[in-house]
């Protein structure tokens, strides 16, 4: 088997994924659907020759001493390639997400211009979130580009790892990897204070730590810009509170309130009649209202004044899904299937 010619192919096809097995087909993740992706399964010797593409030697190394390892790489040929390696029934497989060779510009990727511009916000903090594989990356990726292309910022960017490699356009882009460029998420956030950053993005808001250092960052006056794997703005804003406890529930609320400045959710749908994938976007910006709603822990209130408070680019995730469905861009399945009130959404499609 041809390791490199199943990478070509992946691209070709537009594969989001690839997984990689001994003793089973390969198999490749396109429109959201696994489909087998090699005439024969994998052996040992193929699992070597994908090493031999994927890994440094040193690399190699912490993958026997740790038993797994999860890195980015860009190969000679330019392909870039994020993958974990890891150890299963005596044997490694492997799950390799393929980047874009270039960042897809907003546009292409349907990101409203509502979501550009609260990366325009002097300060705060931005959440883009998502479900695992939506493009959270991606999105924040292309916002970047964007950013650096048209105005001098100062961007630090804190990753694990680093995926795509943003043009500094305008602007001067620090990209730290962490484990390689810094320790930890919360030393890099506090050390990029002191860089006399513009924007900060930190790749994942998973602890409570990282939580606190971005919410200082944005206290202390920059832009912050991260992501969470949640997929409803009430879900987004319960998911950091719970890290904290009953203790200091009021406290964060408080703090989110005066610092958050947006929430942004994504959904990849399938587009109508097998054409790729869909982007839809719900957008959520902090007026006065919802930090009120924040600090008071009103979030399931938060969905009605969105709806109120469209002339300001905001839109629930349903608006968007209809929106989409309009102009034939996803199917009635599929946006029934997404929406957060299917009911309601069969009655709204009825009507038009």
């Amino acid at each position: 088997m041809e390791i490199a010619d199943i990478f070509r192919k992946a691209y070709e096809k537009q594969a989001s994924d690839l997984h990689f097995m001994p003793g089973c087909p390969v198999m490749a993740r396109m429109e959201g659907k696994l489909h087998i992706f090699s005439e024969t399964d994998m052996q040992e010797t193929d699992m070597e020759a994908l090493f031999s593409i994927l890994l440094t030697k040193p690399q190699k190394k912490r993958l026997e001493a740790a038993g797994e390892i999860d890195a980015v790489i860009t190969t000679p040929d330019q392909f870039r390639f994020h993958f974990n390696i890891y150890r299963q029934q005596g044997s490694y497989a492997a799950a390799v997400r393929i980047l874009a060779s270039e960042i897809p510009e907003p546009a292409e990727i349907s990101i409203p211009e509502a979501v550009i511009n609260l990366v325009r916000e002097p300060k705060g903090l931005v959440l883009i979130t998502g479900a695992a594989g939506s493009g959270k990356s991606t999105t924040a990726a292309s916002i970047l580009k964007e950013i650096a292309a048209k105005e001098a910022k100062s961007i630090v960017t804190i990753e694990d790892p680093v995926e795509y490699l943003i043009p500094r356009g305008k602007s001067i882009i620090s990209q730290r990897e962490v484990g390689k460029d810094a320790k930890g998420y919360v030393q890099a956030v506090h050390s990029a204070m002191r860089q006399d950053p513009d924007i900060i993005y930190i790749g994942k808001l998973l602890e409570k730590e990282t939580v606190l250092a971005a919410i200082m960052a944005a206290e202390a006056g920059h832009l912050v810009l991260s992501s969470l794997h949640t997929d409803r703005i009430e879900d987004t804003l319960q998911s950091l509170l719970v890290l904290f406890g009953n203790e200091r529930k009021n406290e964060i609320q408080k703090r989110l309130s005066n610092v958050l400045r947006g929430i942004v959710t994504k959904k990849l749908l399938p587009a109508y009649h097998g054409n790729g994938q869909k982007a839809v976007y719900e957008v959520m910006s902090a007026v006065p209202e919802i930090q009120r709603m924040i600090s008071e822990g009103r979030f399931d209130q938060i969905s009605a004044v969105m709806e109120k408070k469209k002339e300001m680019g905001m839109q629930t995730i349903d608006e968007a899904l209809l929106a989409a469905y309009m102009k034939s861009e996803i199917s009635a399945e599929t946006a029934v299937s997404a929406a957060s009130d299917a009911e309601v959404m069969k009655r709204k499609m009825r009507i038009y």
